[in-house]
């Protein structure tokens, strides 16, 4: 169980098919509470089925306010990777959130236990992350890159993204039987911000989200030669009266670029360590 302020672990295991030359990609579960203060506390655990994680925070302070963003992520011999090469993005990932006294560690339900989440007040969102960037080195530093593509699969409570308004926008895209709405806006450091938001909350997530990148850079609302450089997966944790677990399991993504492919699972055994040190590279975003 990873436990702190900043908590990062690095892990080199790959399952599913070995990366194109035999390369190794190294997945990075991180508790990341990156903004945490004196009013909580939040621990990551990484699951021995090599596909899941699962955290509990606790924050009592400001509500507007997000104060970690407990994630894994994904290391690809595939990354960076430019946005006009690449043919397939499957992000899979169930997941569930509810109040950590209600636990009962099943992997058989997947859901949102709204009631205790609206008694105790939760703002939380599910977020995948995607950093982007003209430059392939940037796109591959959080803290650089200057393009941040989020996918929403849940929100809980009062948090938006970006520029959200009176909830419309004119930027619609359709995946399957879910819709999605585009929102766009600045993040902390400048960076354009662009937040797709499904119709509901998706507790079983599993897409090719390629046209979600394709719409932004057909629409000219990012550079067509920009690259994706990481991307991650977890719950951006704002506020909460009791202590509530985010809980992710049989997660995978596959990125196909055309001339090859990769296809990786993260995951490691239980791990009980105590980690000390901000995650190098990871800047949180305030979403009001």
């Amino acid at each position: 169980m990873l436990c702190g302020p900043d908590c990062c672990a690095s892990h080199a295991l790959v399952t599913g098919p070995e990366p194109a030359g035999g390369a190794n990609a190294n997945n990075t579960f991180c508790a990341n509470a990156w903004n945490s203060d004196d009013s909580g506390y939040q621990c990551l655990s990484v699951g021995d089925d090599q596909q899941s994680f699962a955290a509990m925070s606790h924050w009592t302070s400001d509500s507007t306010k997000v104060k970690s963003y407990p994630h894994v992520k994904l290391g690809s011999p595939q990354l960076p990777v430019s946005f006009q090469s690449i043919r397939n993005f499957n992000v899979m990932v169930e997941w569930e959130l509810g109040l950590s006294s209600s636990r009962t560690g099943k992997q058989s339900d997947f859901a949102v236990d709204a009631a205790s989440l609206t008694k105790t007040r939760t703002v939380a969102n599910v977020a995948l992350d995607i950093w982007a960037d003209v430059d392939p080195h940037l796109a591959s530093n959080e803290e650089e890159a200057r393009i941040e593509i989020m996918v929403w699969p849940g929100v809980m409570g009062t948090v938006q993204p970006l520029e959200w308004g009176d909830g419309t926008s004119p930027w619609q895209a359709t995946i399957g039987d879910d819709h999605f709405t585009l929102f766009q806006g600045s993040g902390p450091r400048g960076q354009n911000v662009l937040s797709w938001m499904p119709n509901t909350n998706k507790t079983l997530f599993d897409h090719d989200v390629t046209p979600l990148v394709r719409y932004l850079w057909e629409n000219k609302l990012v550079p067509r030669d920009a690259h994706v450089g990481t991307v991650s997966l977890g719950m951006e944790s704002f506020y909460s009266t009791d202590p509530i677990t985010f809980s992710a399991h049989n997660l995978s993504l596959a990125i196909n670029s055309g001339a090859s492919s990769w296809k990786g699972q993260p995951g490691v055994g239980w791990s009980k360590i105590l980690l000390g040190g901000a995650v190098a590279g990871l800047v949180g975003h305030v979403l009001l």
